[in-house]
């Protein structure tokens, strides 16, 4: 298995095909539930315990959901083109871009669905529309954060695999060993920082979100955000929320990825 590039070399199958789905699936409906109530929670934070109960409430629903659509569309990815597994790293990467895809898509279309049915003032309109966008970013980075973790437990169960015989080899094969050792102890140190962050990040949202928004959107905070918008509707702040937020996600993500890699090549 190599560490930063894209092969093993024999990529055993430590677990057969009907076990990979099944612990995909569950492990992604799993980490949906949890974070999607945890995350829904901080992300509604408000001095009303019944507030937030009904909002953690509605977060591990929709996360439930989007966490079992991702798994079992992971799982059928894996089994078709990842079986046994010899591309770590794409596997990682693709991963990672399905979880963060389905989380923040869902979560972008159900925020805007729930509440275009509702009778709303334009004022609402637009808090809940930033809210929208700022929610969609948040389940978009804990469903790549949940990829990493299906990858990374993929990964194990072949490093497992093959600990036998490259146990049985010369010292670099032990070197080898520990190499992947630390590997994937670094993996999931990252991963926890990842959710620690995204937690603060849910929790200062409340407070946040829309004051940033507004100011992305119309460069100050003095200026009436009504005077920003083509109108002051859900689906129009919806947009020019996304407008100012996905380039700015794109960039930090781009250079995250590149620190990385980076500090992956220094191992």
């Amino acid at each position: 298995m190599a560490l930063n590039g894209t092969s093993g070399p024999k990529g055993q199958r430590s677990v057969s095909k009907q076990q990979l789905a099944w612990h995909i699936s569950l492990r992604s409906t799993v980490i949906g539930l949890m974070s999607g109530a945890i995350l829904g929670s901080l992300f509604g934070f408000f001095p009303l315990s019944l507030l937030l109960i009904l909002i953690g409430i509605i977060g591990a629903s929709l996360g439930v959901g989007l966490g079992l659509i991702n798994g079992l569309l992971l799982s059928a990815i894996t089994c078709l083109f990842f079986y046994p597994l010899r591309s770590v790293g794409l596997y990682h990467l693709i991963a990672k871009v399905i979880g963060a895809l389905i989380a923040g898509g869902g979560a972008a279309v159900f925020g805007p669905w729930y509440f275009s049915s509702q009778a709303i003032t334009p004022n609402s309109a637009v808090t809940i529309g930033f809210g929208s966008v700022i929610a969609s970013i948040i389940a978009g980075w804990a469903g790549g954060l949940a990829g990493q973790n299906i990858a990374q437990w993929y990964e194990q169960k072949n490093v497992a695999a093959q600990h036998k015989s490259i146990a049985r080899q010369t010292s670099s094969g032990a070197n080898s060993l520990q190499k992947l050792k630390r590997y994937l102890g670094d993996i999931l140190s990252s991963q926890k920082a990842g959710w620690i962050s995204i937690a603060i990040f849910s929790l200062f949202s409340f407070f946040l979100r829309n004051r940033v928004l507004r100011f992305l959107v119309c460069g100050d905070l003095v200026t009436d955000v009504y005077f920003c918008l083509p109108s002051p509707r859900l689906y129009t702040s919806v947009i020019e929320g996304f407008k100012v937020a996905l380039p700015i996600t794109f960039l930090i993500t781009l250079i995250v990825v590149l620190l990385q890699r980076l500090y992956t090549r220094r191992i």
